[in-house]
């Protein structure tokens, strides 16, 4: 029995401006919490990292006992990630979930910072910066968003920031970025499992509202300014690995509708993806190995989609992604393949909708900027065969592939 697909949340946007979705499950044993934070890697292009590093420094709190071990007394779990445009913090609880959430949502409304934590989450990031530099993936994510956007855009940054922005941390910049951004009305919050929606209401409007805030001296560099872009589209470079590493993708363009940005995504899925004819005469030939899945972000301050493989020959490879574009630009594509690729889209997005934590991280994390979620599927649904064309032709333009292969 599917449980989760037909679920409509509870949504409301309280007095304090905190957008909150209730999904009540009776049926589960645990409870999930998604709290997410409109304020990302993006944000941060005067002093990289900031996000990331006030995302470790949140749990602190004054009695000096870590919030996550406070949390595991109670039988619950926290966690938190930084993206390019936000921050999510996470809490999974099997009893006692009152205690836990209070504790979760005091941690987030007050914040701690003392120079002794400030000196230890900058050691803990700096060996994190040390790891990222060690993988030849990352690597090629950041060398391929500087070939579509240049390398003045935030998006090329480590998200957790660089040796040098790291030093840079000091407790004005962390309440600097705090105040600006930590608001109830950038903020959203996804809670599903066998809760009473009425006292989660009650619960969250208790939230501070903090309009007092102060702008941060830092600033930021306005990306609509950025529209650099590198005319390299193939580039190699030596990483001493047994075969060559390639991520390719391509720039899409920014602030798309959400039906555009769901079309070019099944689109480049039907003509490149796992299920498609061109990937199967990759792998055949060798081309491609195992595990081509394609990463999607459509932002209205970014937008593109990429995927990394292994190739025994990426300038054939490049070639024959080259042919593919050309071909779409002129010609239909199998109805066949859209359909598996709407198929297999839907059936990853209801898969996530049955797990609690999916279904809280991707409505939080959508409805900071903008979306509705639990409505994606219904758009993907009724896109026409047109539509899809219309969407991958704009985006699968032979000038706006880049590649690059470590090898």
């Amino acid at each position: 029995m599917n449980i989760a697909v037909n679920t409509t949340p509870i949504q409301r946007r309280l007095s304090n401006g905190l957008y909150v979705s209730i999904f009540p499950e009776p049926h589960f044993h645990h409870t999930f919490v998604s709290w997410s934070v409109s304020y990302g890697s993006i944000h941060d292009a005067v002093l990289p990292g900031r996000a990331h590093f006030l995302e470790h420094m949140m749990f602190y709190n004054p009695d000096e006992q870590p919030v996550k071990s406070l949390l595991h007394a109670l039988g619950a779990s926290t966690s938190a990630l930084t993206r390019y445009d936000v921050t999510t913090y996470q809490m999974a609880c099997t009893g006692q979930f009152e205690q836990s959430m209070d504790l979760f949502t005091r941690m987030l409304a007050a914040p701690y910072f003392t120079p002794i934590h400030i000196e230890k989450e900058r050691a803990a990031i700096r060996q994190e910066l040390s790891m990222f530099a060690d993988q030849p993936s990352w690597r090629s994510l950041q060398l391929l968003t500087q070939m579509m956007y240049g390398s003045n855009h935030p998006i090329t940054l480590d998200v957790a920031g660089t040796p040098d922005s790291l030093y840079q941390m000091t407790m004005d910049e962390l309440n600097d970025a705090y105040n600006e951004h930590y608001a109830a009305g950038k903020m959203a919050v996804a809670v599903a499992g066998p809760v009473v929606p009425e006292a989660i209401i009650e619960m969250l409007e208790r939230f501070p509202e903090m309009s007092h805030h102060t702008a941060s001296r830092q600033g930021g560099v306005p990306l609509g300014r950025i529209r650099e872009e590198s005319s390299e589209r193939y580039m190699e470079l030596e990483y001493g690995l047994p075969l060559p590493l390639v991520r390719f993708g391509f720039r899409a363009e920014e602030g798309m509708q959400l039906k555009d940005q769901m079309a070019c995504i099944i689109g480049i899925e039907a003509l490149l993806g796992e299920t498609s004819d061109f990937h199967t005469e990759c792998f055949e030939s060798g081309l491609l190995g195992k595990g081509t899945t394609w990463d999607h972000y459509y932002r209205q301050e970014f937008a593109f989609s990429n995927t990394c493989v292994y190739s025994a020959d990426p300038a054939s490879l490049y070639t024959r992604i080259e042919q593919q574009c050309d071909r779409i630009q002129e010609g239909a594509m199998s109805l066949h393949n859209l359909e598996v690729a709407r198929m297999k889209w839907l059936s990853d997005y209801y898969a996530d909708m049955d797990s609690l934590k999916q279904r809280c991280m991707n409505v939080s994390e959508h409805a900071v900027i903008g979306l509705d979620y639990v409505q994606i599927g219904v758009y993907v649904s009724r896109l026409t065969e047109e539509e899809i064309l219309i969407g991958l032709r704009k985006m699968a333009a032979p000038a706006h592939l880049r590649m690059v292969v470590l090898r």
